[in-house]
């Protein structure tokens, strides 16, 4: 009895030390899951109600217009699917792989950058896979000359400007320590 107990706390505890040691990776997959869900949900949503269609949420400023997009971003690679599932799929694999290897080693800023990345690709893949093309939405037309867009897509050009701006920052700290 008593080293069942003892053999039941020792196993909880490894548990608890893999939980504590891989915190900062559960927090980012619930980050990751948390936009993938919003960027579906708000997908299924254009879906429903707009197929084909537009809706003026601010006058003159933004739009929310159902657009099929079969290629990447400005409507490059039309019709290139098979391309960007496999673009998608080697870019999440190694964003990923980078992040196991490296996560005591990454900072928390560069680790959410990434992760917006992740989210972001996976948001657009899904998409890809299920539908063969991505629902954009978000269109500020009206405003500027700018392709329609989406959640997942805000999301990879914010990772992505984040990683630059913190490259940056890094550059600079660097030559001044020169």
């Amino acid at each position: 009895m008593i080293i069942s107990v003892f053999m039941k706390e020792r196993r909880y505890n490894k548990i608890k030390d893999k939980i504590k040691e891989n915190k900062k990776l559960i927090y980012l997959c619930i980050m990751i899951i948390c936009i993938i869900a919003i960027d579906q949900i708000a997908k299924i949503a254009i879906v429903n109600n707009l197929y084909k269609s537009s809706i003026t949420i601010l006058e003159g400023i933004l739009n929310f217009t159902y657009v099929e997009n079969t290629g990447g971003a400005y409507g490059i690679g039309n019709d290139s699917i098979v391309m960007f599932i496999i673009v998608n799929v080697v870019v999440i694999t190694l964003i990923t792989k980078f992040i196991l290897s490296k996560k005591n080693e990454i900072s928390i800023y560069i680790l959410i950058s990434l992760g917006l990345i992740l989210a972001g690709g996976i948001g657009n893949l899904i998409d890809r896979l299920f539908r063969g093309f991505v629902v954009d939405y978000i269109d500020f037309n009206s405003l500027i000359k700018y392709p329609v867009f989406n959640i997942a897509d805000i999301c990879v050009v914010i990772g992505c400007i984040a990683i630059v701006i913190n490259l940056i920052i890094n550059i600079i700290k660097d030559r001044k320590k020169l």
